[in-house]
């Protein structure tokens, strides 16, 4: 989502080219597959840097192994990429960290691209095969882009996202959280698709305001869960940054 949000902030500023930093904030609406589980309200920092190989998108880092020229008409880039990620719902709170490559081709026909992700904290040895296709609308001072996407993930990150240990339950029991999830594992694969807008409009030469929204549908094999009882999970988020 970060990173969706930087390329449609800096493609706004595009034409005098792009700034390198853009800060500000971002608050989140989630909603959770959890049966009992909240919906929750985040406020957080956003701060992005656009350096010549090295990027910062949110919560995402990277480096640029392949660029597009500037002036081609279609583009190919190769990015190596580190990015948090956070558990599901409100009950089981955890962030590690994922490493992988992206590789995108993007032209007048809008972005294809591609992603593979590992753990690099060794907490589930999870891997995430990700692919997407967004294309941008521009008009004056308002950028829209809409998204597709899927992405596949391996047991052990289905066990890790959408399951819960008898160790995370009697710490929520400990905690006397108000939920309680029932132990369970899919002990499958999972495929889930998305989809997904964000929009940026231009207040001024440095500030844009930016709205997005993504829903995510979850895999069948995911649902059979005691403790899930919704199809899909949705986010909303509002903010602002300022570029310089």
């Amino acid at each position: 989502m970060a990173g969706a949000v930087l390329a449609c902030t800096g493609a706004s500023a595009q034409e005098g080219g792009p700034p390198k930093w853009s800060v500000g904030g971002i608050g989140l609406y989630s909603t959770s597959p959890f049966a009992l589980e909240d919906d929750e309200f985040n406020a957080f920092p956003y701060i992005a840097y656009r350096g010549d190989r090295f990027f910062i998108e949110g919560t995402e880092l990277g480096f640029h192994l392949l660029k597009p020229a500037e002036d081609a008409d279609a583009g190919f880039s190769l990015d190596v990429i580190g990015s948090a990620r956070m558990l599901p719902g409100s009950s089981r709170n955890k962030v590690t960290a994922d490493l992988g490559l992206r590789a995108s081709l993007s032209g007048s026909f809008g972005t294809l691209s591609a992603t593979g992700l590992h753990d690099a904290t060794d907490t589930s040895s999870g891997m995430e095969l990700k692919a997407g296709y967004s294309y941008t609308f521009t008009s004056d001072k308002l950028f829209v882009t809409p998204s597709v996407g899927v992405s596949w993930q391996n047991e052990d990150l289905t066990n890790y996202l959408w399951g819960t240990t008898a160790e995370q339950q009697a710490k929520m029991i400990e905690k006397d959280r108000d939920v309680i999830l029932p132990v369970f594992q899919p002990n499958t694969k999972a495929l889930n698709f998305e989809a997904g807008v964000t929009a940026v409009y231009q207040l001024s030469d440095s500030v844009n305001m930016i709205a997005f929204s993504n829903a995510t549908y979850l895999d069948k094999d995911i649902r059979i869960s005691p403790a899930i009882d919704k199809r899909y999970m949705l986010t909303f988020g509002l903010g602002v940054a300022y570029n310089f």
